[in-house]
């Protein structure tokens, strides 16, 4: 077992992690890059964590916003954080990285791990590390006050892969005392294409941004956003995904396969599984169009898979005109200041250079 766990991240996930994690007798290195995240945290003497309704008081081994610190002679090192701060945290760690380290991005949404591996490399760091990512984050938590957290489920499994693959049972078995939810996928390729949020944020915002700016109340994201005529489209997007999987050996849920997997709901397609999943009713849709679901999700899940589909050679002219149509309202080139090719150290490579690379971590 591990004794001592760095956790990069403050927010709901990160203070759930670290307070779990705590609560099983580890020493936490909690760190951010925000300090107005932990200073509530440091002021308390730690994190409260409501599990299970009992709630303890978890306190940590060091509370930091140096990165560096948080990691230095720490065998693992869990990202707990928004996708487009993985570059910025990898920016910030990659001097202090060692050999025989282990990162695991929780989640990793599309191609976190490899955005990861080549910032550090760009940057110079040449350490024989690990990552690893998860398809999605393993609780179902929210802070309930500056330096307290609520975690209401705990998914019974989540798809984790390593980059290269060869080494993922060596990250389970690194993680099996704390989380033994976590199962093998075939690669970060498979965890990287069942994101689900790629298809269920973006384009119910696009398609429902006139509401957005004008309805203050908030509408029922899921129940009112996802229509029938907008589910039709979120099914075209997830064809288009399966496709590029498929292309390169993966298997992946669809999204109604997904659904039915997850949640208590019944339906013969996508929109009548929605309407009917009790889980989806009290979640309101976005009063601004300042979200996450499209200022993450396009960038960081929907560019990758046109990437990987350019790559293969498989067709995405519905996931492309989301990017684009969002690029032009956002004002923002999504497609370049995201997981592109560049970006992602994948620039030149064949179809079957990338699955290779993928699964050995060799070019």
């Amino acid at each position: 077992m591990e004794t001592t766990v760095a956790v990069i991240g403050a927010g709901n996930g990160g203070t759930a992690i670290a307070g779990y994690l705590a609560s099983r007798g580890v020493k936490v290195n909690l760190c951010d890059l925000f300090p107005q995240y932990l200073e509530p945290i440091q002021a308390a003497g730690g994190i409260d964590l409501t599990q299970d309704g009992q709630t303890t008081h978890q306190v940590m081994n060091l509370i930091t916003t140096d990165v560096a610190q948080a990691i230095r002679g720490v065998h693992l090192i869990m990202v707990v954080t928004p996708s487009f701060t993985h570059k910025m945290i990898a920016e910030a760690c990659y001097s202090a990285l060692s050999d025989g380290q282990v990162v695991v991005l929780n989640p990793g949404r599309t191609g976190g791990a490899l955005e990861f591996l080549t910032t550090i490399r760009a940057k110079g760091c040449q350490a024989d590390i690990t990552i690893a990512e998860t398809q999605t984050l393993i609780y179902s938590c929210r802070k309930t006050g500056p330096n307290a957290v609520g975690i209401f489920g705990v998914k019974k499994e989540v798809l984790l892969g390593a980059f290269p693959a060869s080494r993922t049972q060596q990250v389970l078995d690194l993680l099996h005392p704390y989380y033994p939810q976590f199962i093998p996928a075939k690669n970060c390729l498979e965890t990287s294409l069942s994101n689900i949020g790629a298809l269920f944020h973006p384009t119910p915002v696009l398609l429902n941004i006139g509401r957005i700016e004008h309805d203050t109340n908030g509408f029922r994201y899921y129940w009112d956003g996802i229509s029938p005529s907008v589910a039709v489209l979120i099914h075209a997007i997830d064809l288009e995904r399966q496709a590029v999987a498929e292309a390169y050996g993966v298997h992946i849920l669809s999204a109604e396969e997904w659904l039915k997997d997850c949640y208590d709901t019944h339906g013969e397609d996508l929109y009548h599984l929605i309407q009917n999943n009790p889980a989806y009713g009290d979640i309101k849709g976005p009063t601004n169009i300042q979200v996450r679901y499209v200022t993450e999700d396009v960038p960081m899940s929907l560019v990758p898979i046109s990437t990987l589909g350019q790559v293969a050679g498989v067709p995405t002219p519905n996931i492309d005109a989301v990017i684009q149509l969002t690029s032009s309202i956002y004002q923002t080139d999504f497609r370049s200041k995201g997981r592109c090719a560049a970006n992602l150290g994948l620039d030149g490579m064949t179809k079957e250079q990338v699955a290779h690379y993928f699964e050995t971590g060799e070019r």
